[in-house]
């Protein structure tokens, strides 16, 4: 069996090139990075997964399946720990609000450090905006103008 040299090495990058398509997938670094669900997304995935059960420990009484001693005890602790689940989901959802407020108060208090205050004293508290003198209302906001004894101000 004698090659001529040029199919041998033509058989030899075939191989190679070959060998490189095969390995190729292997030194990928694309793949998507998993990361670990929230707080929310484990119990939204946990809510789902309770009512899931009950659902199927219903069919199963239903069906003769489980008697009524185990159903009665089974789906007590499903409904117990569906309720602290929504407990816990609503806890979440009470402390996100109070996150969301806080960081507009302290939006709103930044914005009105920001704001500089015209030598005649006249700005609007509702939304900050200046007031042109003798404004009974202000131009942005369109709040009523009260006079007080150090300047002019908002309501």
């Amino acid at each position: 069996m004698n090659f001529p040299i040029g199919t041998l090495l033509l058989g030899l990058a075939l191989l190679i090139v070959l060998a490189l398509i095969v390995a190729l997938p292997l030194f990928d670094r694309k793949t998507p990075v998993v990361r670990p669900p929230s707080r929310r997304e484990a119990l939204e995935a946990e809510r789902r997964a309770v009512i899931h059960s009950i659902r199927e420990l219903d069919f199963d009484f239903r069906t003769n399946k489980i008697s009524e001693a185990d159903y009665r005890a089974l789906r007590a602790a499903l409904v117990q720990r569906g309720a602290e689940v929504l407990r816990a989901l609503k806890a979440l959802e009470e402390r996100d609000v109070d996150a969301e407020i806080e960081a507009r108060v302290a939006q709103l208090r930044e914005t009105r450090e920001a704001t500089p205050v015209p030598a005649n004293g006249r700005v609007c508290s509702g939304c900050g905006a200046l007031l042109p003198s003798g404004a009974r209302f202000c131009p942005s906001c369109g709040q009523p103008v009260a006079h007080s004894p150090t300047g002019v101000q908002a309501k």
